[in-house]
């Protein structure tokens, strides 16, 4: 495979998403992580490239926790596309492996060898530009010519290039113009702040999509592979860019990437890791479990998030390279006050989707000081779905033992 930097702007396509040649700040922290070797996909056994699929590398014995691939993905990007508060990207790539979690199960999802593409979809709030978790699966109705139609569900996946986003791959009849439909459902999650009483009702977006011998090239082609030594170390991909001058976190200046703020923009009293000094916390002293990242502060009495005058548990899990936020959970918070319980039963945090702090977990607490101690337990890990690099992580989540610092 040529190690080709990513393809340039045709004149017959829109422009064509890379991903820059650096990794996100702290990759390669742990030598010993390093894979010791890679094996075929089923595509690269059965030389499929001719129909889209892609000779990729997949990493033998990957650490548990967010690790290198072997390579850097190339995409098309279409035009984003507006319906209602929500704009949409529609975003294609070749067909390519992808894990399914339910539960702490995994299940590889590989293609199955046959023409087609990875559709990807990446919703957001047309108004504050931020990235959307969609709690619902959106629908697709793909139809090509001679009255060929297909309708599926895309999956909600995680993606070190992409993102939070939906997607899966789509097995296609020949190559040609197809139509797409997308239905977007209602949020049914909680909602606060500018997102207060928005994203209530279904709306769909339309867009086409070309498959045909140049994308194939393209999207293949222009995959670019790791160096070797760096295949399955600790670390992740930054997000993806265009070829032209790009915004937002350095993606297509019309598409936002996912990333939450950093842990020191939230207010509030941020909970503690008595034992960070011992290894259990990460490096930039936020802790960890199962290597995500879990930001926890305790906002003031009255805040707008709060039941009345309550205190507000603010839980926010992401990724520890690009800050996605990890949805799909289950999250439980229990209160100790000097070795007793300081409410009756555990706390089950809310997903709430805010405007100001993005995606997190919540709940309103009568009564917290500092030195309580918090366990935050998770209950079950985000059920989304995984791009290599992230399958292994975020599965096996013990328990985090927090403190209310002091003032």
């Amino acid at each position: 495979m040529n190690r080709r930097t990513y393809l340039r702007r045709t004149a017959v396509l829109p422009a064509v998403l890379t991903v820059t040649g650096c990794t996100a700040p702290g990759i390669g922290a742990n030598e010993g992580n390093e894979s010791s070797g890679d094996r075929e996909t089923g595509a690269e056994r059965d030389g499929d490239d001719a129909t889209g699929s892609a000779p990729i590398p997949m990493i033998e014995n990957p650490p548990d926790a967010v690790y290198l691939p072997g390579h850097r993905k190339s995409m098309r990007a279409l035009e984003p596309v507006q319906t209602g508060d929500y704009a949409l990207a529609p975003l294609l790539t070749y067909p390519h492996p992808f894990w399914l979690v339910t539960g702490t199960d995994r299940q590889l999802v590989e293609p199955d060898g046959s023409r087609g593409v990875h559709l990807m979809i990446i919703v957001w709030d047309s108004a504050t530009e931020r990235v959307l978790p969609v709690d619902g699966a959106p629908r697709v109705t793909i139809d090509g010519e001679d009255d060929w139609r297909r309708r599926s569900s895309l999956w909600p996946m995680l993606s070190q290039e992409m993102g939070l986003h939906f997607g899966d791959n789509v097995s296609l009849p020949n190559d040609g113009t197809y139509a797409v439909t997308v239905e977007l459902p209602p949020v049914s999650m909680r909602r606060t702040g500018a997102f207060a009483g928005r994203f209530g009702e279904t709306e769909t977006a339309t867009f086409e999509f070309t498959y045909d011998d140049a994308f194939r090239e393209e999207v293949v082609d222009g995959i670019e592979l790791l160096a070797r030594e760096r295949w399955g170390q600790r670390g992740a991909l930054e997000p993806m860019t265009s070829d032209s001058d790009g915004e937002n976190g350095g993606m297509h200046s019309e598409v936002p990437y996912s990333a939450l703020p950093p842990a020191d923009d939230y207010p509030g009293a941020q909970l503690v890791d008595p034992d960070a000094d011992s290894g259990t916390g990460s490096a930039d002293g936020v802790p960890r479990s199962g290597d995500a990242s879990f930001v926890a502060t305790l906002l003031e009495s009255g805040s707008r998030l709060a039941d009345g005058d309550d205190r507000y548990l603010l839980v926010s899990p992401r990724t520890p390279y690009n800050r996605v936020p990890l949805t799909n959970m289950s999250l439980r918070a229990g209160i100790e006050r000097d070795g007793e319980q300081a409410v009756d039963d555990p706390l089950e945090l809310t997903q709430t989707l805010d405007s100001e702090f993005g995606f997190h977990y919540g709940e309103s607490i009568a009564d917290a000081r500092p030195g309580d101690s918090v366990t935050l337990t998770i209950e079950s890990p985000p059920q989304t779905a995984r791009h290599q690099g992230y399958e292994t992580a975020f599965v096996e989540m013990e328990p985090l033992e927090l403190v209310v610092p002091e003032p």
